[in-house]
């Protein structure tokens, strides 16, 4: 019996697809034997796409406040205790130049020398009022008032006015004509050692007599107040200070009613 030639050959294509299908599982399982698990990826950092924050407050840092300083009196050139072209009588300073502080000098210094202990000698005294008096109705007035002056030093060892520690201000000025006020400590001292310390204003008057500047009268022309006393009044106040003191209106001017409009100056010499 012969066979049928396409059955055959569906036979074999059958075989040759059964045989694929082995060779192809066989191929899977021996590559699951061999092949090693591939390592995990490394994970990655991620640059941050986050935009800073406004900064905290409370973690700023904050601005260190600023203080403006008081500014303080400026300093002039009129010096307490000279200043003179030449001396008088005790080494009293004469010979002044004819300008506000010319005149600032001059009156400081007759302040300084008559009202001081040395017119406890009144020889002296009235050879210092001689020399510092404009005229004769002036050298009488200046006579009284160191007598006057010298009646209040019995008990004392010292009396000295120092002007270096204070300022001055030209109230008035002309050329014949000039009121100077002086703020400065008066120090005494007692028999038994007491110190006092004792600020004021005095009001001093000179005019051009001679071709120096003179006392028109008696030495000191008004007194008056300033608004307080240095914080340490046996000391040297600041110049800062001394603005402070001096542009303020005090409540006792006594007869220096306008000590706060006047423009003050330290002395050239002021003590530090």
């Amino acid at each position: 019996m012969r066979g049928n030639p396409r059955r055959t050959v569906a036979i074999v294509i059958a075989l040759v697809v059964v045989l694929a299908v082995i060779g192809v599982v066989a191929y899977r399982a021996g590559r699951s034997h061999s092949a090693t698990t591939p390592p995990s990826p490394s994970p990655t950092t991620q640059p941050s796409t986050l935009s800073p924050g406004p900064s905290d407050p409370s973690t700023a840092a904050s601005p260190s406040p600023s203080s403006t300083p008081q500014p303080g009196l400026q300093r002039g050139t009129a010096a307490a205790g000279g200043g003179g072209r030449t001396t008088g009588p005790d080494g009293l300073p004469l010979g002044f130049p004819d300008t506000p502080d010319g005149a600032a000098t001059a009156a400081t210094n007759y302040l300084m020398w008559l009202n001081s202990f040395r017119i406890t000698d009144k020889a002296k005294a009235d050879a210092m009022a001689q020399a510092a008096a404009a005229d004769t109705t002036a050298r009488t007035a200046l006579i009284h008032s160191c007598d006057e002056i010298r009646s209040g030093m019995h008990g004392l060892t010292a009396d000295q006015l120092q002007p270096a520690r204070g300022a001055y201000a030209v109230a008035n000025y002309s050329r014949t004509d000039a009121t100077i006020y002086v703020w400065a400590p008066e120090v005494t001292t007692e028999t038994d050692g007491t110190t006092t310390q004792l600020w004021a204003i005095d009001a001093v008057r000179v005019v051009w007599a001679g071709g120096d500047w003179k006392l028109g009268g008696e030495l000191i022309a008004k007194v008056g107040g300033a608004a307080s006393d240095p914080a340490d009044t046996a000391g040297n106040p600041t110049s800062a200070e001394k603005r402070a003191i001096l542009t303020k209106v005090p409540s006792d001017p006594g007869d220096i009613t306008d000590s706060a409009d006047q423009t003050w100056f330290e002395y050239a010499n002021a003590a530090r």
